[in-house]
C-alpha cells in the first residue's frame, strides 16, 4: 500500500508502482479512446470481426459484460468460450436399459466403517434407506453381522425412466404364477374328482344294501329314483358355468352383486340394424352409440314386415312421453323462478305437474263456460264430424283403371248421428226397412208395421195386414165394376 511508504521512498516508487499499475490492467484515456473508435468500426462493418482462440468471429454487437470474461478464469484472449457449459453430460438411459439390482459389490467388511448404515453396515445406502430388519442394536454399536455392499450404478434416467412403474419387470416372473396358478387348478380338479368318485361308491353301497333288504321290482324303481335325483351338472361343468361371461354383469362387482345392464346390444340371432338396408343415403347409424334413429325401410315394401322401425319409434311409446312432457314442464318451471330437478326429486316434479294440470282444465272451463254463458252457441260444439257433413276427408287414395284400391286407405262409410242396427220391440228388422206404397209410410220389413215403437207380431202380423188391405181395396173395386156396367147400359137404351 502507498500508505506504508515514507515520504522519500514514496516520492522514489511512486511513478514506478503506477506504470505497473498501467501494464497490468490500467488503461489510459488514449487506450480506451483507441479502443472504443475500433468497437464503432467493427459494429459498422468496415473491419472484420474480432476473432477467438478456436478461429471464431466474435459477435461485436454482443454486450460487454457478456463477453468479457471474469478475472477469476485467467482468460487468454478474448472469447466466449466462458459462456458456454463445459460440464461432461452423461449418456441418458432410458426405461429399458437394465439396472442391477441385489448384487453384492463383494465380501462384508470385518468393522463398522464411517458414513455407513448404521443398521446393517453397508456403505451404499443410508439408514433410512435400508430394507434389513431393524435390529435392537445396530451394526453402528455392536459391530456384528455387518452386510455387504450392493452394486450400485449412476445412470441418468429421462423423464420416462424416472417415473415408470414397470421398470426392470421381468415377464418370465409371471409365467411363473400362470404355471403355479394352473398346478393348483388341477390339484383342485383331482380333488374334486376324488371326491366325486367317492360319492358314486357311497351311493353304490347303499343302494346294494338297500337291494337285500326289499324285492327286486322295488329296488330296482329305488335304484332307478336314486340314480335319476342323482343326475346334475358336474363341479367342472359349474365352475365353466362361473367362468362364461354373462352379458350385461359388471366385470368389476363381486359375485351376487348388482348387474349392469348394456345398452343397445341385441340378440346375436337377430339381423344386425345397419344391415337392414345397405343403401348408403338409408338411415344413418352411429357405431359409438350403437343407434339408429330412423326407419332404415322407410318407403320400401319391407317396412311392414320389418320388426324395427328405428330407435325414436321407442320413443313415442310407453312412457317417454309422459317422461318429454315432465322435462318440458320442469324447463318451463326454472324460467318462471321456480328450482326442481327431476332427477333428484321427480315425485315432487311429478306431483307439481299434476296440480298444474288439473289446475289449467279447470280454468279452461270456467273460462269457455262464461262464454257460453255471455254469448251462447252450445249447440254448436256438438257438431257431427267433417266427414259426415262433406263426405270426404283429406286422406290420399289412389285407384287403378279397374277401380281397386292401389295406395292409401279405402274410403271412409259415413255414419250417422243415430244408433245404427238397433233392433227394437222384438222385431227382426230395424225402422225403416219397409217402404209401404199404398199409404207412402216407413215401417218395420218383419210385419210390415207402419207405426213405430209398435210391437212385433211376425208373419202372421203381416198376413193380417195384407189380408186388411186386400179387403178394403176389393168394395172398391166392386164399386167400381157396377158403375161401369150401369153405363153400359144407359147407352144401349138411348
Amino acid at each position: 500500500p502507498l500508505e506504508r511508504l515514507d515520504g522519500a521512498q514514496h516520492r522514489r516508487e511512486t511513478p514506478a508502482l503506477f506504470a505497473v499499475c498501467n501494464m497490468s490492467g490500467l488503461k489510459s484515456s488514449e487506450d480506451r479512446r483507441r479502443e472504443r473508435e475500433l468497437e464503432e468500426a467493427r459494429k459498422a462493418g468496415t473491419i472484420p470481426a474480432e476473432r477467438d482462440a478456436d478461429g471464431n468471429e466474435i459477435n461485436p454487437h454482443i454486450p460487454q459484460f457478456m463477453a468479457q470474461a471474469p478475472w477469476y478464469l485467467n482468460a487468454e484472449g478474448p472469447g466466449l468460450k466462458h459462456q458456454k457449459n463445459l460440464k461432461q453430460k452423461g449418456q441418458v438411459a432410458s426405461a429399458t436399459d437394465f439396472k442391477p439390482r441385489g448384487q453384492k459389490a463383494g465380501p462384508a467388511a470385518t468393522y463398522f466403517r464411517k458414513g455407513a448404515c448404521t443398521n446393517c453396515g453397508a456403505m451404499t445406502h443410508s439408514t433410512k434407506d435400508c430394507v434389513e430388519r431393524p435390529r435392537k442394536k445396530g451394526a453402528r454399536y455392536s459391530g456384528k453381522d455387518i452386510k455387504p455392499d450392493e452394486v450400485t450404478v449412476d445412470m441418468a434416467y429421462d423423464y420416462a425412466g424416472k417415473r415408470d412403474h414397470w421398470a426392470q419387470f421381468d415377464p418370465a416372473a409371471h409365467m411363473d404364477k400362470i404355471r403355479a396358478h394352473e398346478a393348483e387348478a388341477e390339484v383342485r380338479r383331482k380333488a374334486a374328482q376324488q371326491k366325486k368318485l367317492g360319492e358314486l361308491a357311497a351311493r353304490e353301497r347303499k343302494r346294494e344294501r338297500r337291494g337285500k333288504g326289499k324285492e327286486g321290482g322295488e329296488g330296482d324303481s329305488a335304484t332307478d329314483t336314486d340314480t335319476d335325483g342323482s343326475v346334475g351338472p358336474s363341479d367342472d361343468e359349474k365352475v365353466d358355468e362361473a367362468e362364461q361371461v354373462i352379458i350385461g354383469q359388471d366385470v368389476k362387482a363381486p359375485a351376487g352383486k348388482a348387474k349392469a345392464s348394456v345398452r343397445n346390444l341385441r340378440i346375436r340371432e337377430d339381423t344386425a340394424k345397419y344391415l337392414l338396408n345397405l343403401d348408403v343415403n338409408s338411415a344413418y347409424y352411429d357405431p359409438k352409440t350403437r343407434s339408429m334413429r330412423d326407419n332404415p325401410l322407410r318407403g320400401s315394401a319391407l317396412a311392414d314386415a320389418s320388426t324395427f322401425a328405428g330407435d325414436n319409434f321407442q320413443r313415442a311409446t310407453g312412457d317417454a312421453v309422459q317422461m318429454a312432457q315432465l322435462q318440458l314442464y320442469e324447463f318451463e318451471a326454472y324460467e318462471k323462478g321456480q328450482s326442481m330437478q327431476m332427477n333428484a326429486d321427480p315425485t315432487t316434479v311429478e306431483m307439481m305437474n299434476k296440480i298444474y294440470r288439473e289446475k289449467k282444465e279447470k280454468l279452461k272451463d270456467t273460462r269457455s263456460n262464461k262464454i257460453l254463458e255471455k254469448y251462447g252457441g252450445q249447440q254448436h260444439l256438438a257438431a257431427p264430424p267433417k266427414e259426415l257433413l262433406f263426405a270426404q276427408t283429406e286422406d290420399y287414395v289412389e285407384y287403378d283403371r279397374s277401380g281397386g284400391l292401389r295406395a292409401g286407405k279405402e274410403k271412409a262409410v259415413a255414419k250417422s248421428r243415430y244408433e245404427e242396427d238397433v233392433l227394437e220391440q222384438n222385431h227382426l228388422a230395424v225402422w225403416g226397412s219397409h217402404f209401404d206404397t199404398t199409404t207412402f209410410r216407413w215401417g218395420y220389413a218383419d210385419d210390415h208395421s207402419t207405426l213405430r215403437n209398435s210391437y212385433s207380431t211376425g208373419a202372421a202380423g203381416r198376413r193380417a195386414r195384407e189380408m186388411a188391405a186386400a179387403a178394403l181395396s176389393a168394395p172398391a173395386a166392386a164399386a167400381g165394376s157396377g158403375d161401369a156396367a150401369g153405363g153400359a147400359g144407359g147407352g144401349g137404351g138411348g
